[in-house]
């Protein structure tokens, strides 16, 4: 499964930031510039969403656990939070987390006002039904390389497995 190769899902991190802003973009009555913004995770794509977003202006919050996450989140310049408490007046929670985070618990301590884009593989990390009951708007963002850039996606993976093809001859 070469969708397991690091580069790859480097490489691919940029066009899930794109797509997952470009979401909120579309969905948001506000600009990113400006906006509170919190990501769940602290992984490749939270990285590229973390930069991307502070680059436009946005105050970024990043929630993660690992203490190596947490010191490149303050090496960065990022707000950060270590513990869960909560989201303040977040306009955007973009979770990156591949395990359930955003439970009922949670959500019940959120501002419906919050839009969430879940970028999380299957099963994701929102619970879905409790944020519908709740009014919060929840988008889950899957496989946004292809539908965001098709073209660089594909690119990506054909340089990545030309690599592998010439390196194993």
């Amino acid at each position: 499964d070469f969708f397991r190769l690091e580069e790859i899902g480097v490489l691919n991190a940029v066009p899930t930031a794109e797509g997952a802003i470009a979401i909120a973009m579309r969905e948001l009555p506000i600009t990113i510039c400006g906006a509170e913004i919190h990501i769940i995770g602290f992984g490749r794509i939270g990285k590229v969403l973390a930069r991307t977003a502070a680059a436009m202006g946005a105050r970024v919050v990043v929630w993660a656990r690992r203490s190596s996450d947490l010191a490149w989140i303050r090496v960065f310049g990022y707000d950060l939070v270590a513990a869960e408490v909560p989201f303040g007046s977040a306009a955007v929670i973009f979770n990156t987390a591949p395990t359930l985070l955003l439970t009922r618990e949670v959500l019940a301590r959120t501002d419906t006002g919050v839009l969430i884009i879940d970028l999380a593989s299957a099963p994701g990390g929102v619970d879905r039904e409790a944020a519908e009951q709740r009014g919060i708007r929840v988008i889950w963002a899957l496989a946004l390389p292809g539908k965001t850039a098709p073209q660089t996606a594909g690119e990506i993976l054909a340089r990545s497995v030309r690599e592998i093809i010439t390196t194993t001859i």
